[in-house]
């Protein structure tokens, strides 16, 4: 073989040798995204629940005789709602 064909196969397979191991990070880091984003929303279920709980018992009263803590525990869990769903978005 010549130089320029053995430059040629040895710059292939250092090609090869990177996309192997740029696969494999990028394999390991969807991986830990997946168990962050199920441990987040792990951690907001809990608050959607509360908040969805306070919304269904103050569903039956007036507008004026919801609570200011039921309103602002709704609007938190819609904030923390959205946040979370921007993450995934990335």
């Amino acid at each position: 073989m010549s130089q320029s064909t053995d430059d040629l196969k040895a710059e292939f397979n250092k090609s090869v040798a990177l996309l192997r191991t740029l696969r494999d990070e990028v394999r390991v880091k969807v991986h830990l995204a997946g168990l962050d984003a199920k441990e987040g929303w792990g951690k907001l279920q809990g608050k959607l629940e509360s908040a969805e709980k306070s919304a269904v018992d103050a569903a039956g009263k007036a507008a004026g005789d919801v609570s200011t803590a039921t309103r602002t525990a709704i609007d938190d869990a819609v904030k923390a709602l959205k946040e979370f769903s921007a993450t995934l978005k990335k």
